[in-house]
């Protein structure tokens, strides 16, 4: 059986897989009972995950946290750019003041706005408190950047606000995407690895079969998968 990646799977490229891996074995028109306990337990994982997924789709905040994700994102980049431009002014005052916030915004990473949502959160809240307090306020008034950190600081008031109202509203009992995407890939790696091991006990052409197009569905997905995560990187590095 060919190795599997699940790292590199997108959420909904694993909810492709899982799918159809499970749509494969049950329509190979062989006796499964062996292999029914892995089956119904990756049926079992997979129904949470696709339940998680479709509430992430549909759930309305998911489109407004992730715009004003975007706005706060732009106001960092912002903010970061013109302090970066205030370091070439013909003052000395302006490039002392500038140097001095650019080691804030270092502290914490230029690239904020490339981290998890949590971790972007946690950094610049932490980012705008430091670049409140003296002697950072002063140097923040000297490049007159005032007004980028009040608006940066508004967007990420913004999008915890919105967070916050998801938070209250979910009252489901349905679990994260994280928190079933892990048991889905453990129910999967069992499933194939008792098939590859029911081969090697006892072979036969529809076993073999299974196998081969299983094979074939690891190979187009994983193919995918890397191409997908290649175009990502490449437009990360791009932005």
């Amino acid at each position: 059986m060919h190795k599997i990646a699940f790292y590199l799977f997108s959420h909904k490229a694993l909810y492709t897989f899982a799918k159809e891996t499970i749509t494969i074995i049950k329509s190979a028109g062989m006796d499964l009972t062996v292999l029914s306990g892995f089956i119904i337990k990756a049926e079992a994982c997979f129904s949470d995950f696709d339940k998680a997924l479709t509430c992430h789709d549909v759930n309305p905040f998911t489109i407004k946290i992730n715009e004003a994700d975007s706005e706060r994102d732009q106001r960092f980049l912002g903010f970061k750019n013109y302090v970066e431009a205030c370091s070439y002014r013909k003052k000395k005052s302006w490039q002392e003041a500038a140097a001095s916030i650019k080691l804030v915004i270092d502290r914490y990473g230029g690239d904020i706005y490339r981290m998890s949502l949590p971790e972007e959160s946690a950094a610049l809240t932490n980012m705008i408190t430091d670049l409140r307090q003296e002697p950072h306020a002063k140097a923040c008034n000297t490049i007159e950047a005032t007004v980028w950190l009040d608006e940066l600081e508004a967007d990420q008031n913004q999008f915890e606000n919105l967070v916050k109202q998801r938070n209250n509203q979910d009252t489901s009992d349905s679990k994260t995407l994280l928190e079933t995407r892990k048991p889905l890939i453990t129910t999967l790696r069992n499933l194939f690895k008792m098939i590859e091991l029911q081969q090697q006990v006892e072979a036969s052409d529809a076993l073999n079969a299974l196998v081969n197009h299983l094979n074939n569905l690891i190979t187009s997905s994983m193919a995918s998968a890397r191409i997908s995560k290649t175009l990502s990187e490449r437009a990360n590095v791009e932005s």
